[in-house]
């Protein structure tokens, strides 16, 4: 249930089609598959993770290349299990109208296994501790070489994602999180991109969750 959430709000990715394929992954190579399944599963099982919730979003974009526009769009996300996000903002211009009515979804973390190999890397020396980096390699090919994701493994949070692309590319994206009516969502998202032909940073903030509470399933008779 857990990464769902935690890989939650990448519009400001898919806004510009910069992630290929889902970010679902799968088993390690390279290291032992417990320590990898251990991961998977504190992610999987964070009872903190919602099931459905909705939120204002704000986008800050900056160009780092000509036209160098600099703009913000403000609109909503809705989020519902097992992993679909909807985007829509609104009074969008004219260069910007890809980013109205995104939808995608990220899947469970229990179906990552059949589109990647997951290898737990080892810890470097300037790291946090309590941090696990997983790197996701697509077993089938396409523009993305890799992803290294970083996890807190008190908070279960995914605190970092960082994209390998085979053109050189790179795209780095940091999360932030707060907790709502017990439910810890993503509340802001930082992102550089750095690939051919774009150079962007964004950030976007998420406000006035409405995170319904669980309706508790009937006794059975």
């Amino acid at each position: 249930m857990g990464m769902r959430q935690r890989l939650a709000p990448l519009c400001i990715l898919a806004a510009f089609s910069l992630a290929t394929g889902s970010l679902a992954p799968a088993l390690a190579e390279g290291a032992p598959n417990e320590s990898v399944s251990a991961v998977l599963q504190r992610l999987a099982e964070n009872p903190a993770a919602p099931e459905q919730y909705s939120a204002d979003v704000k986008l800050h974009v900056r160009l780092r290349v000509f036209p160098w526009i600099s703009l913000t769009l403000n609109g909503n996300q809705v989020y519902k299990h097992p992993g679909i996000y909807r985007f829509a903002f609104r009074g969008v211009p004219k260069a910007a109208e890809q980013f109205s009515n995104m939808a995608y979804a990220l899947g469970d973390a229990s179906g990552w296994p059949d589109k990647y190999e997951i290898a737990l890397l080892p810890a470097k020396p300037s790291a946090s501790a309590g941090r696990d980096v997983l790197r996701l390699t697509p077993k089938v090919r396409g523009l993305v070489k890799y992803l290294d994701v970083t996890v807190d493994s008190a908070t279960r949070h995914i605190e970092q994602i960082a994209w390998s692309r085979y053109d050189g590319g790179t795209i780095n994206l940091t999360q932030h999180y707060q907790t709502v009516a017990a439910r810890e969502i993503v509340a802001q998202q930082e992102a550089s991109i750095r690939i051919p032909h774009m150079s962007a940073d964004l950030v976007a903030n998420y406000t006035n969750f409405n995170v319904p509470h669980a309706v508790a399933a009937a006794p059975e008779r």
